[in-house]
C-alpha cells in the first residue's frame, strides 16, 4: 500500500513538473483586458488554463499509447483468453469480463492525472473544498456508474455485431440513440443524486423572479432547485436540467450566496437561452449523427483488424480496443467542429439572455466575477480557442454586452 501510495506521489509530481515546463509563457495584456482586470488575475488565469492544456495533452496521448498498445500488441488477445476461462468459455460472460477488466485498468492508469487535476491541482489553486476521502468517494462511484451504464450497452452492441458483422452499425446507432435520449430525461432524478444534494430554493422573493424570467422564456418549469457545490468548489453556475416531467432549473448555492437576484438572472437567462434556440435537441441531434458516422467507420475497422490478426473475426472481444480507438481518434480530429458548434450555440445563449434581462451592466458584472472565481485564461491563444474551447472567451462575451 505505502508502494503504491509513493508512486501515486511521484506520477502527480511528474504531472505537476510537466505542467511547470510545458505551460507556456507570461500573459499578453490588452486595454480591454484591464478595463475589467488585474494584471495579477490575468497572470493567475493564464496559468491556471495553460495548465489545463497540458493536462489534456498528456490525457490524450496516454489514452492513444494504451489503446494502441492493447490494440497491435498481442495484449488484447491474452486479456480474451483468459477473460474466456474465467467465464467457462460463454460469450457473454467473456465479453463482460474482458469490458470490465478493460474499463479498470484505464481508470486505474488515469487515477493519478485525475487526483491531480480534479483534487491536488484545483487545491493548489483555491478553487476546492472537496477534502480527499469525499474525492475517491465520487471517484468510486463515477466507475460504479460506468460499470452500469457501459458492460450491458457493451453486450447489446456485440449482439448486433454477432448478428451482422457488415451493417451491425445501424441498429446500434437507433438503441443508442434510445439510450441517449432515456439517459437526458432520467438523469437529473436518477443519476445527478447520486453525486450532490438538491433542495427547493429557500429565497422565496429570488424563486419567484426565476419563474417569472422562465415564463418570459416560453420554459413550463416548476422545481427550482439549489445544489450544494460549496462542498466540492468556489465556482459558480447554473442550468437547465432534463425535459418533460425532470426539467429542472438548478442554482449552484455558490452562485445564491455571492450574487445578486440581477446577477443570478443573467446566469440563468443564458441557460434558458440554450432552451430557447433549442440546443438540447439540436445537439442530441449531432450526437446522433455524428454516433451513426462513427460507427459506420469503426465498423469498417473492425473488418480490417479480422484481416491483420488482431482479432479473429468482429465480434471477438479482443478487438474492443480497436473500436474505441476508432471512435477516440474520430473524437480528436472532429475536436475542433464540436467546439465550434458549442460556442456558436453559446453565443445565441449569450443574446438570448441579454434580450431577456435587458441588463447589460449586470451581464458584464457576470461575466467578469465567473472569469476571476473560476480562473478563466483572459487572452487565450488562438489555437486553443480554435481547438479546447466549448465557450467564446470572456473578453468576447463582454464586447457583446458592449456593443450599442
Amino acid at each position: 500500500m505505502r508502494t503504491a501510495a509513493a508512486a501515486m506521489g511521484v506520477l502527480c509530481a511528474g504531472l505537476a513538473l510537466a505542467e511547470m515546463t510545458f505551460g507556456g509563457s507570461g500573459p499578453l495584456v490588452n486595454d480591454m483586458a484591464l478595463r475589467y482586470f488585474t494584471a495579477e488575475e490575468i497572470a493567475r488565469g493564464k496559468s491556471y488554463v495553460e495548465g489545463r492544456y497540458v493536462l489534456f495533452g498528456v490525457r490524450t496521448a496516454i489514452t492513444l499509447a494504451f489503446f494502441i498498445l492493447l490494440t497491435f500488441t498481442p495484449l488484447s488477445r491474452t486479456l480474451r483468453d483468459l477473460s474466456a476461462v474465467w467465464a467457462g468459455h460463454r460469450p457473454w460472460l467473456t465479453l463482460t469480463l474482458y469490458a470490465a477488466c478493460l474499463l479498470l485498468c484505464y481508470r486505474l492508469l488515469l487515477l493519478p492525472m485525475d487526483l491531480y487535476s480534479g483534487y491536488f491541482r484545483e487545491h493548489i489553486y483555491g478553487l476546492s473544498t472537496q477534502w480527499l476521502g469525499g474525492w475517491f468517494k465520487d471517484w468510486t462511484k463515477g466507475l460504479l456508474l460506468q460499470v452500469v451504464l457501459l458492460l450491458p450497452t457493451v453486450n447489446v452492441l456485440y449482439l448486433f455485431i454477432r448478428r451482422d458483422p457488415v451493417r451491425w452499425f445501424l441498429p446500434t446507432t437507433g438503441v443508442l440513440a434510445g439510450l441517449i435520449l432515456l439517459l437526458t430525461f432520467l438523469a437529473p432524478v436518477l443519476i445527478d443524486p447520486l453525486f450532490h444534494t438538491f433542495t427547493p430554493l429557500r429565497d422565496a422573493d429570488l424563486k419567484a423572479r426565476v419563474l417569472k424570467l422562465a415564463d418570459r422564456a416560453g420554459i413550463p418549469v416548476e422545481e427550482v432547485l439549489e445544489v450544494d457545490a460549496s462542498r466540492r468548489t468556489v465556482k459558480a453556475n447554473a442550468y437547465v436540467t432534463g425535459f418533460g416531467r425532470t426539467k429542472r432549473i438548478v442554482l449552484y448555492d455558490t452562485l445564491v450566496k455571492r450574487s445578486s437576484p440581477d446577477e443570478v438572472e443573467v446566469v440563468l437567462a443564458h441557460e434558458m437561452g440554450h432552451r430557447i434556440y433549442h440546443h438540447l435537441w439540436k445537439g442530441v441531434g449531432l450526437s446522433i449523427v455524428a454516433l451513426f458516422l462513427g460507427l459506420g467507420i469503426a465498423a469498417i475497422f473492425l473488418r480490417w483488424g479480422t484481416t491483420r490478426g488482431l482479432s479473429a473475426h468482429p465480434a471477438d472481444p479482443a478487438g474492443l480496443p480497436l473500436l474505441v480507438l476508432t471512435l477516440f481518434v474520430l473524437s480528436l480530429v472532429t475536436l475542433p467542429l464540436q467546439n465550434a458548434i458549442s460556442r456558436r450555440f453559446e453565443r445565441q445563449a449569450d443574446l438570448a439572455a441579454l434580450g431577456l434581462t435587458e441588463n447589460r451592466d449586470a451581464y458584464i458584472k457576470v461575466e467578469v466575477d465567473l472569469a476571476r472565481s473560476n480562473l478563466a485564461d483572459i487572452i487565450p491563444p488562438r489555437w486553443a480557442v480554435f481547438l479546447l474551447y466549448t465557450h467564446p472567451p470572456v473578453l468576447e462575451r463582454i464586447a457583446i454586452a458592449e456593443q450599442p
